[in-house]
């Protein structure tokens, strides 16, 4: 039975907040109405993000002002994931106010037939990787995302802590080291994978790298009784390609900025 509706949406719109803390590293900061996290060593939007709005007309002025003193003390920005149930109607106007600006625009996307079979080039391989792995995932989500070094090494870590969450690396012919990345989880209580961000080292895009880290990954999903897969692709780059791989999109999701990179 696929996934329902609802089931979906949450997915889509709670992934970035799915992942356990890690003290000292991976903070849950509180504020009401809101789902947060934060990376006490790297200013980055991805480590340091709050989102799922479910503020009011009375508070939303207060708590926008409560997050920036937040982040403001730690001389950090901080990314504001605005997903389609966000609250209040107006949030978007509130965020230009107070000084945020978008500079992400992202796709909700979605793939309920993933037994469906994607073809490959047969250059290219992909394989779970392993902890002895670390160095490689660090080095490809460092150059290849691009993420701050000390974000990708929290990363990496992070997602082993969370519900079938693996991370993926691609390898071509004749090359000796990892050329791409990728990771996937299990969202809980659902039969619904989640793909999280891929990044190929620029000289190898192009050879269908993407597009083998998918297929590699919807059969583990398969593997482990899920029957949907959902992700945010930005729609400069990876959404066109999930498109064409049959993936439909059902929502907008953005990512607005705040503070000084």
């Amino acid at each position: 039975m696929t996934a329902s509706e609802k089931s979906i949406l949450h997915a889509l719109e709670n992934s970035m907040f799915m992942f356990p803390e890690m003290p000292g590293h991976w903070d849950l900061p509180t504020f009401s109405g809101l789902q947060a996290h934060a990376t006490p060593e790297v200013s980055y939007p991805v480590g340091n993000m709050v989102g799922v709005s479910t503020l009011t007309q009375e508070n939303a002025d207060s708590v926008i002002a409560q997050v920036q003193e937040f982040f403001a003390k730690r001389s950090h920005v901080v990314g504001w994931w605005l997903n389609p149930s966000s609250t209040p109607f107006d949030l978007v106007s509130k965020l230009e106010t107070a000084g945020f600006t978008k500079v992400i625009e992202q796709a909700g996307l979605v793939l309920t037939d993933i037994q469906r079979e994607m073809r490959s080039n047969p250059l290219v391989t992909v394989r779970k990787a392993t902890r002895a792995d670390r160095d490689s995932l660090i080095r490809l989500y460092t150059t290849a995302y691009p993420m701050p070094e000390k974000l990708s090494a929290v990363y990496c870590d992070l997602l082993w802590c969370v519900e079938s969450g693996n991370h993926y690396l691609a390898f071509m012919d004749g090359v000796k080291e990892p050329v791409s990345v990728s990771s996937m989880f299990a969202a809980p209580n659902s039969t619904i994978a989640v793909m999280q961000g891929a990044a190929t080292l620029s000289e190898y895009r192009g050879h269908g790298i993407y597009t083998a880290m998918m297929a590699k990954r919807l059969a583990d999903a398969r593997a482990m009784g899920k029957d949907t897969a959902v992700l945010q692709g930005d729609r400069k780059t990876s959404a066109p390609i999930c498109v064409k791989l049959g993936f439909k999109e059902v929502c907008s999701i953005d990512i607005y900025l705040w503070g000084n990179a």
